[in-house]
């Protein structure tokens, strides 16, 4: 059973000795410290050969696009190379939450991913969701700090996580990260120093490489020989401190 969060402000009704009660949590400082949900939806496309982590894939911006207010990401392979999408958000964020509305796709050797990392230099980096494609009853949310050192949490569901959508967040303060799975708390990681300013929100698929491994002939076997990440939203809610 995950732990209760209280959030600033909430009314509780708790059932005790038989007798619905209700509880006002008092708000705390963070209360009046939170801004307007902001939706996110200004990025670079990433164009190239990618090998971080011994990956395959050539980001191609002809495999990013929106269908309506759906950011799609394509993924297939052309004779020996295999094309992706990649899109970083053009502005930093602060601490606050990083929301991600996102169906992503199964398929041996794919690891999409959505996150956000400070990118110049790299970390930290916060990981909303990553899914291995050959094991999409999976997801697995990542804290690197700036040393690279690691904290994760993964959640198992029987009916997969791939090819249907789900909400994938986080919550970024001074001193620690929350991470939720469709509203629903999976841990904390505390930390006492600052980790970083700001980070870049960042949607891809990746092919090949040191954790998914390769693809083969299973990964394409679709109708049109292709697998897509779908994100109906991304949203960042500011925290001021």
């Amino acid at each position: 059973m995950s732990p209760l969060r209280i959030r600033p402000g909430r009314l509780l009704g708790a059932l005790v000795a038989g007798f619905l009660t209700l509880v006002l949590v008092q708000p705390s400082a963070h209360a009046s410290s939170w801004g307007a949900p902001q939706t996110v939806n200004s990025w670079n496309v990433i164009s190239g050969r990618w090998t971080a982590n011994n990956e395959l894939e050539t980001y191609s911006p002809s495999c990013v696009w929106y269908d309506g207010g759906t950011l799609m990401i394509k993924t297939y392979q052309s004779g020996g190379t295999y094309y992706s999408g990649r899109v970083e958000s053009k502005a930093l964020y602060g601490y606050g939450t990083y929301r991600f509305t996102a169906s992503m796709p199964n398929g041996q050797g794919l690891l999409p991913a959505v996150w956000a990392a400070y990118l110049n230099p790299w970390l930290p980096e916060m990981d909303g969701a990553e899914i291995v494609g050959s094991n999409p009853d999976t997801v697995y949310q990542t804290f690197h700090d700036t040393s690279n050192a690691q904290t994760q949490w993964s959640k198992y569901n029987a009916a997969g996580w791939t090819n249907s959508f789900h909400t994938y967040s986080f919550s970024w303060w001074p001193d620690h990260i929350d991470f939720d799975v469709d509203d629903v708390y999976q841990g904390t990681k505390w930390y006492t120093t600052g980790s970083g300013v700001g980070m870049h929100f960042i949607i891809d698929t990746a092919v090949g490489g040191d954790w998914p491994g390769s693809p083969n002939s299973s990964t394409w076997a679709t109708a049109d020989g292709a697998r897509y990440l779908k994100v109906s939203s991304v949203t960042y809610t500011p925290y001021y401190p």
